[in-house]
């Protein structure tokens, strides 16, 4: 059985960090020195469970970690692709059914940069398109909406 683990890059994780510490700051003077422990309380847990979020890629699926966790089997995946918004770029996962999964790593933003995100997407491309089976079907709805990216391999 192979397992292969991304996990988000450290500088991304004290992203939490900081906004538990600005909630808290905020939270001072709305409600005094209460509201500051209770935001820099929950910036360090966000910051602490934040360690084992990402995706893990195994034999039998794609496993989406976060606060809640997702397993999504590999012939149930259409497409890898990517989100891109104001803060960032993140790998997303395209399923059966058309919905988009945003992962938390691969992920790039100008304050978290992970150098190797267009690595880390082949790698899960790479091990979608070994593990999803011979009775997999591309759905050309799906296939036709995918951006192309610059794969490294």
């Amino acid at each position: 059985m192979s397992q292969s683990s991304i996990r988000m890059v450290p500088r991304a994780r004290l992203g939490l960090l900081l906004a538990g510490i600005v909630v808290g700051v905020v939270g001072f003077f709305m409600v005094g020195i209460l509201g500051l422990a209770l935001g820099i309380a929950v910036g360090f847990f966000l910051y602490s469970i934040s360690a084992g979020w990402g995706v893990t890629l195994s034999d039998e699926a794609l496993i989406i970690e976060s606060i809640l966790d997702r397993k999504i089997a590999w012939n149930q995946i259409q497409g890898i692709d990517y989100q891109i918004s104001r803060l960032g770029t993140a790998a997303t996962i395209i399923d059966q059914s058309g919905k988009k999964w945003i992962l938390r790593a691969p992920a790039t933003s100008p304050l978290a940069p992970d150098h190797e995100m267009l690595k880390k997407m082949t790698q899960i491309e790479n091990f979608w398109k070994s593990h999803r089976g011979s009775n997999w079907q591309p759905d050309h709805l799906i296939q036709s909406a995918l951006k192309e990216w610059k794969r490294t391999s």
